[in-house]
């Protein structure tokens, strides 16, 4: 969670016990009749004031949870793909593994591919991270007829993610999982790899 939605949280809060603190206080010295009515509007107004910015501030923490946990992206390596004739080679350094990877695909186009798990609204806004898996590279052709098409295996999918991928939208806390992708054409570009709440992203190094 973010930090500064964290405090501002935490100040929301703060002032709205001491809002309440302050409200019981007056009803107690009213019951008692020991505040004159002059001084239980000053109170209360004071009481509205604290609270309304305890609300703002509340608020607030909501706001930037929210916009924190909808914009962001995990970098998971970085790519590098040539194309010297009809075959590309694909440089890719995962990050996560500290492992390099240097493979060739046949095609105009490169792609990544995985699969994605999407937890329920609740969990992603209580800062549960997605959970992703990168499983190989694949070759793209522009026309593909009769031209066939390489891969390279980075990770299997396994039993784990078949199932996760058949039933995980029946599964409590799941939104939903399913395959995800992204290609680009190979040049003198290196690309950044990342995932956020949807699928990957490729992004220039130079960016």
């Amino acid at each position: 969670m973010d930090k500064f939605a964290i405090i501002t949280g935490i100040v929301g809060v703060v002032l709205l016990l001491i809002a309440l603190l302050i409200f019981i206080s007056v009803i107690v010295r009213m019951a008692k009749r020991k505040m004159k009515i002059k001084r239980f509007f000053s109170s209360f107004i004071i009481f509205l004031i604290i609270i309304a910015f305890s609300i703002s501030f509340i608020y607030l923490s909501l706001f930037l949870q929210t916009f924190s946990r909808y914009t962001h992206e995990e970098r998971l390596g970085m790519i590098h793909a040539e194309k010297p004739d009809e075959t590309i080679n694909i440089y890719f350094f995962d990050e996560k593994r500290n492992k390099e990877y240097n493979f060739t695909l046949s095609g105009d186009q490169w792609m990544v591919e995985g699969c994605i798990l999407r937890w329920s609204v609740h969990l992603r806004w209580l800062g549960a991270d997605t959970y992703y898996k990168v499983t190989r590279f694949r070759g793209r052709w522009e026309k593909a007829e009769g031209k066939s098409t390489t891969e390279y295996e980075i990770k299997p999918q396994g039993r784990l993610w078949k199932f996760l991928l058949l039933y995980g939208e029946s599964i409590p806390f799941v939104d939903t999982a399913y395959g995800i992708g992204a290609f680009q054409y190979p040049n003198k570009d290196t690309f950044y790899l990342y995932i956020n709440d949807t699928g990957f992203i490729l992004r220039k190094r130079n960016k």
